[in-house]
Order: structure tokens, then C-alpha cells, then sequence
């Protein structure tokens, strides 16, 4: 009987367990990943990936512009992963430690940089008053995308910001910083159990850290529609509420589309009374359009904080000849990675050269004659996923 007990008590603690331990997950887990459904009071966290300090600086012109005119007044947690590819046959190493604090390690890999990267948050630190918990990820090269995939969910981050693999010399052109750079971000982009931003930082001639009123940024978030769009937009509601960004929404409609309203108030009488029959995959992404711009618009663009253009296109070189002319408006465009069928970038992909950042972000990334900043977002695709490179 005592055995038979023993076995039964046995038993049942593993399952009592088991269900705790699930309960205890379900209750850290970090659920609101996806900007859409994130509002502005509540915490924004972000995870910058940086390899030099030349990367860094770009990605803190962004910390800067999402945290507001005068620091972090709405709730903010930007955190800086400094990634150090390491020799094969090493141990991966992640380290966690605030701003200031000295890590010490048994082999120091990327001392210089880092000291640089260090500078420059301080200095950074020092003018903005914004406090930036650094992560240091030492790993192979071909794991470094799983390392900051599991990174994303114990950090609880909503959105990762990536280098582009090529950055802008002082010269102005182009050079190419690895191929392996570029494959670690479509690894992160095939993967990340959150939304996902590649910055295409043109440091010298587009967007700069905002300092003062007289170096007011221009931004522009180009809308076509479809859920990387909408995350885009999303994530300019914290761009919104910086008085030294001047936002400005630019909407691409077909130009053989009736004529809409440009957005329904949502305080109008019979705002509650329409009954919308959705039928469809598409239908369903043009409401979840149509309610985003709302919102938007009774939010920022009635009172004047942000601006918003419409643009009618007929096809794909249309859309192109409209964005060359855009193109030096701006210092940073924010666009949706996603264009899928779209009839306005049809004939657009002719000109594709990375793929990775969608139809429109390529363009503005491979033109020689866009000299503005740009940051492609990618909505959260995976909650969790195998890491196996394809």
C-alpha cells in the first residue's frame, strides 16, 4: 500500500506540476506583439540590433524620435543588442547589463566596438535623458538569427529593428557590409515571434536625431494597404507625438477606384448604424484598412498634428514615377514590407534587387536617386517556429 501511494503521489505531482508550470507560462507570456493592437499609453519595447557604431547611431535617431518631444513621457523600454559574430567551435554567449555597467568577460570579442557603442549612448544619454538597457549576444553567425529570435520573447520586445546589410560611405555610395548580415535578417524576418523593422540608415543625407526646432525631421509613411502597412502606420502613432517629427500620411489608391469619402468621422450619428456584410480575405483587410486610417485620422490628421496626402495610380511605373518625385520631401519613409498582388506595384518587381524589404522598400533602398532613410516593417508572422534556414 505505502508503494502503491508512493507511485499514485508520485504521479499526480508530475501532472499538478505540469499544469502550473503552463499556467505560470500563460501568465508571462507576452501577448501584444503586434503594434496594431498597442496603444500609446501603454509600454512600447523595442530591441535595436547593432554590429558597429556606425549602426548604432542610425538606430538611436530612432530610439529618440519614438520616445517623445522631451524623453520618455509615455511608457518606453528601449533596449541596444550589440551582435559579435564569433570564431566557429565557441560557445555562445548572451550578456545582459545596464547603461554604464562594466562587463568582463573571458575573451572581450568586439572590444572596440563596443567602446564605441558605449560612447556613443553616453553622449546620447546625456542630451536626451533616456536610459537604454544594453544586451551584449556573442554567437556564431549561422545561429545568430535563432539567438535573437529567443531574445525577442525573454526581452518581451514589439518590435526588433535590424541594420540593413549596406550602409552609406561619406561619399555617398553604397558598400555592401556581408552577405551573412543579409542572411541573418531574412532568418530573423522568417522568424521573429514579433514585428520586424530593417532600417536603411543614410546617415549623411537623410534622417538625423532630431535636437531641436530647427532640425524638424520630415517622415512620411506610405499606406497601400494590407497588414505590414497597417503596422507601419501603427508605429508611427509614437512618431505622431514627437513635435520635432513632421508626419505625413501618403495613401496609394487605384486610380480606377470609385471615389470614398476620404475617412468617415467616427462621432457622426449613424457611425454605429452601418452594417458592414464582409465577404472574403480581401474585403476583410480593406475594413482593417479603412478602421486603421479612421482612427488616424480622428486621432492626429483633424487636428492638424499630421498630415495626409492621397495619391491615385493607375499601375506600377505610375507608382513609381510618383515616388521618385517624393522622394526628396523626406528624410525617413516608413513603409509596410508586404505589397502581395498589389495592382499598384504591378511591373515594380522588374527593379527587384532585395527582395527581403518588399517591392516599395527596395526601390527607395536601391535608388540612386532617393537619398532619405527608410524603415521597412514586417508584421509579427510567427509566435514560434522552427530555426531552420531556407
Amino acid at each position: 500500500m505505502v508503494i502503491a501511494a508512493l507511485v499514485i503521489t508520485t504521479l499526480l505531482s508530475g501532472v499538478l506540476a505540469s499544469f502550473l508550470l503552463k499556467a505560470r507560462d500563460k501568465d508571462f507570456a507576452h501577448e501584444k506583439t503586434s503594434l496594431e493592437s498597442l496603444d500609446t499609453n501603454e509600454e512600447l519595447r523595442v530591441l535595436s540590433c547593432v554590429y558597429g557604431a556606425r549602426c548604432a547611431r542610425g538606430e538611436l535617431s530612432l530610439i529618440s524620435s519614438l520616445s517623445g518631444s522631451h524623453g520618455a513621457s509615455k511608457p518606453f523600454t528601449p533596449l541596444l543588442m550589440h551582435l559579435v559574430p564569433l570564431p566557429k567551435k565557441r560557445k555562445s554567449e548572451l550578456l545582459y547589463h545596464e547603461h554604464g555597467e562594466d562587463v568582463h568577460v573571458e575573451e572581450d570579442f568586439g572590444t572596440n566596438e563596443s567602446l564605441m557603442i558605449n560612447d556613443s549612448i553616453d553622449s546620447f544619454a546625456k542630451d536626451s535623458k533616456i536610459l537604454i538597457q544594453q544586451v551584449k549576444l556573442v554567437t556564431q553567425m549561422v545561429s545568430m538569427h535563432e539567438e535573437i529570435c529567443n531574445a525577442t520573447e525573454d526581452l518581451r520586445v514589439n518590435i526588433v529593428f535590424l541594420p540593413f546589410h549596406k550602409h552609406q560611405r561619406i561619399d555617398g555610395k553604397t558598400t555592401n557590409d556581408g552577405e551573412h548580415f543579409r542572411q541573418m535578417n531574412r532568418n530573423v524576418l522568417r522568424h521573429a515571434p514579433c514585428s520586424v523593422g530593417i532600417f536603411v540608415d543614410r546617415n549623411i543625407t537623410g534622417f538625423q536625431q532630431p535636437h531641436g526646432f530647427g532640425s524638424v525631421q520630415e517622415v512620411a509613411v506610405l499606406f497601400f494597404g494590407g497588414p505590414d502597412d497597417r503596422e507601419a502606420l501603427s508605429l508611427c502613432k509614437w512618431f505622431a507625438n514627437n513635435t520635432l517629427i513632421h508626419l505625413t500620411i501618403i495613401q496609394f489608391v487605384p486610380e480606377d477606384s470609385q471615389p470614398e469619402s476620404p475617412i468617415r468621422n467616427a462621432t457622426t450619428p449613424d457611425s454605429g448604424d452601418l452594417l458592414i456584410e464582409v465577404r472574403g480575405r480581401n474585403q476583410t483587410e480593406h475594413e482593417a484598412d479603412r478602421s486603421l486610417l479612421e482612427e488616424f485620422h480622428n486621432r492626429f490628421v483633424s487636428i492638424g498634428q499630421v498630415g495626409f496626402i492621397e495619391k491615385r495610380v493607375a499601375n506600377g511605373p505610375h507608382t513609381l514615377t510618383v515616388l521618385r518625385e517624393i522622394g526628396e520631401m523626406y528624410q525617413l519613409f516608413v513603409v509596410g514590407k508586404s505589397r502581395g498582388d498589389c495592382p499598384m506595384t504591378v511591373r515594380m518587381k522588374d527593379w527587384e534587387e532585395c527582395p527581403e524589404l518588399g517591392t516599395v522598400g527596395d526601390f527607395f533602398a536601391s535608388s540612386l536617386d532617393v537619398n532619405a532613410s527608410v524603415l521597412v516593417v514586417q508584421k509579427q508572422r510567427h509566435s514560434h517556429d522552427n530555426f531552420i534556414d531556407d
